[in-house]
């Protein structure tokens, strides 16, 4: 059997104030992978159970091939035996027959020595038969033995697969679960803020928190409003005991050029607002600063590409994207 499990692996990326953008885009994209990883696993379970079904059908067929063999060699030995046993008696006739004539070969006797050849022969035949019938079904047997050690170990193998399966299915529903009862408290949380402020979903696998600019910002600062603060303080309380959630903080600009004494450009400007949002999380609750990740994305990530000014309002954006922990998934797969 060749097909064997390809383990796919996963590349984690644990959330700190120093990590890379290209690492936490890593983790972005984890949704996705734990779920391809998830139909991965199934559909090598079904290559490994057909290959399972051909193993049992080639075992059910070498099996009948041994008890037919084995009934041929049975009754080839019964034959062997009844004539032998009749040879026996032949030979021992013949033999009084001679020792009666005194060594005189008569009509009858030279044809029962002819009768006595001639079973000698069939004898000779009907042993080589019973030797050859005897090496063919050592030879089955031999292929019956390896052929149920196959099939024994792709059992073994499909009952650890689906064993991993089962837990990894587990695993990610509990994510899921866990993800979308931690949108319903933060969207809980904000019921304070109107749909044009911000927004709470869920998308791959984590919850996405996206804030308005003018929830947040003055056009070009980096200072948060007391709105703001407010939105930002309740989300981050919601996340305090949440300490299996790793937090990104995203800040998003338009494309209009920006031009400041102390900020270079809108990646600058993006940056230093996410640092804002991620700074009032930390000092308004317990949230670890190495469970978050402060990234500025500038105008290269938009939301709507179109050079209008509902698209430019819809791309000045902050997002805080919490992620759960992967290291569960991981270890299954690594094992």
């Amino acid at each position: 059997m060749n097909k064997l499990i390809i383990y796919a692996g996963l590349i984690l990326a644990l959330f700190s104030a120093c990590v890379p953008l290209k690492q936490f885009q890593d983790v972005k994209s984890q949704g996705e992978e734990d779920a391809i990883v998830a139909k991965q696993l199934k559909n090598e379970n079904e290559d490994l159970i057909v290959d399972n079904n051909e193993l049992k059908a080639e075992a059910k067929r070498l099996k009948r091939d041994v008890e037919l063999l084995t009934q041929d060699t049975m009754r080839l030995a019964k034959s062997n035996w009844t004539l032998k046993k009749r040879n026996k008696e032949l030979a021992n006739e013949y033999a009084e027959l001679l020792k009666r004539f005194g060594g005189n070969t008569t009509t009858q006797s030279s044809e029962l020595l002819a009768h006595v050849q001639n079973l000698h022969e069939e004898l000779q035949k009907r042993e080589d038969e019973l030797l050859r019938a005897e090496r063919d079904l050592a030879s089955k047997q031999q292929d019956l033995i390896f052929a149920t050690e196959q099939l024994a170990n792709a059992e073994k193998e499909l009952e650890a697969r689906n064993k991993r399966l089962v837990e990894l299915e587990a695993i990610l529903n509990e994510k899921d679960s866990a993800m979308n009862a931690l949108r319903n408290s933060i969207a809980s949380a904000l019921t304070d803020f109107g749909d044009d402020e911000l927004s709470v979903y869920t998308k791959d696998g984590k919850v996405y928190v996206s804030m308005e600019e003018k929830l947040l910002f003055q056009s070009g600062s980096y200072s948060v409003s007391s709105a703001g603060k407010s939105a930002i303080q309740k989300i981050g309380k919601v996340l305090e005991n949440k300490t299996d959630i790793y937090i990104m903080v995203e800040g998003h600009t338009d494309n209009v050029p920006y031009k400041s004494t102390v900020l270079l450009d809108n990646w600058d400007l993006s940056v230093k607002r996410a640092t804002s949002v991620s700074r009032i999380i930390i000092n308004n609750s317990s949230v670890s600063p190495n469970r978050i990740t402060a990234a500025g994305r500038g105008e290269f990530v938009p939301i709507d590409t179109a050079n209008t000014p509902e698209a430019r309002r819809k791309n000045r954006r902050t997002e805080i994207i919490l992620a759960p922990n992967f290291d569960k998934i991981f270890n299954i797969l690594n094992n």
